[in-house]
């Protein structure tokens, strides 16, 4: 974050210290400050916001509202107390005698949504497997080719870039490169989840292919972020380029 009160006191010294200077060594008049408009109410409002935002959405938090589902009451009980935090407060009541009683609340929601997740992930694939479109490796790995694309295709060792969106079986997107501005990602295919260093290697240059990856060659029983254990996770892949190839 740029601070612009600083910013302009170090040119204002700058200015000083080129004024004191001998004529010969003068220094380049140094660019005017930049103006910034400042913020309507509404938006200190928003930037506020912002800032929340962009600290829980890179915390636990989303994974907890997840492995929760918390209901609404329950989201606005859990702020309370980040407030309390936030504050330097203590809770008006005393932690120790809630213990193993909300530990075995809390696990038995985990234990709950996993297994419902589980459910839901193998009709999912029960679904993918019922599709004659649908190949499947001996990896466990389905997939259907959209567009071949051209004859050269990448191997384990290449790098490549590639136009993505991946989604949970509940047809949730976790993540995508729509979302920045459709600019392709470059990765070593040998630095990513199994699923797709094996199937990116089945197109070329400007393939595409949708993949339908089981949580064994996927992120496993723990998930990753936005991803619960054990997910199945679908994703549609666009090789744009093979920047490297041994």
């Amino acid at each position: 974050m740029k601070y612009p009160v600083l910013a302009a006191l170090a040119v204002a010294v700058a200015s000083l210290h080129a004024a004191d200077a001998p004529k010969a060594a003068a220094a380049p008049t140094p660019p005017p400050a930049k103006t910034v408009k400042p913020l309507t109410p509404d938006q200190v409002k928003q930037a506020w916001t912002m800032l929340g935002f962009s600290i829980a959405s890179q915390s636990p938090m989303p994974q907890v509202n997840s492995q929760l589902e918390l209901t609404d009451e329950e989201i606005e009980l859990f702020l309370a107390g980040v407030r309390q935090a936030m504050r330097g407060e203590k809770p008006k009541f005393n932690p120790a005698e809630l213990g193993e009683g909300a530990d075995a609340m809390f696990q038995e929601r985990v234990n709950a949504k996993a297994g419902k997740w589980g459910k839901q992930n193998e009709e999912f694939l029960a679904k993918i497997d019922a599709d004659k479109s649908v190949t499947k490796t001996a990896s466990g790995l389905r997939y259907k080719i959209l567009a071949p694309g051209s004859a050269v295709k990448p191997t384990k060792e290449s790098t490549v870039k590639c136009r993505y969106e991946g989604k949970l079986v509940d047809g949730k997107v976790f993540d995508s490169t729509k979302t920045r501005n459709n600019e392709p990602t470059e990765f070593p295919l040998s630095g990513v989840i199994p699923a797709w260093t094996e199937g990116v290697q089945l197109i070329g240059v400007g393939g595409k292919i949708v993949l339908y990856c089981p949580s064994a060659i996927a992120y496993g029983d723990q998930g990753q972020g936005p991803i619960p254990g054990k997910s199945v996770l679908e994703f549609e892949v666009e090789l744009v380029e093979i920047s490297k190839a041994k």
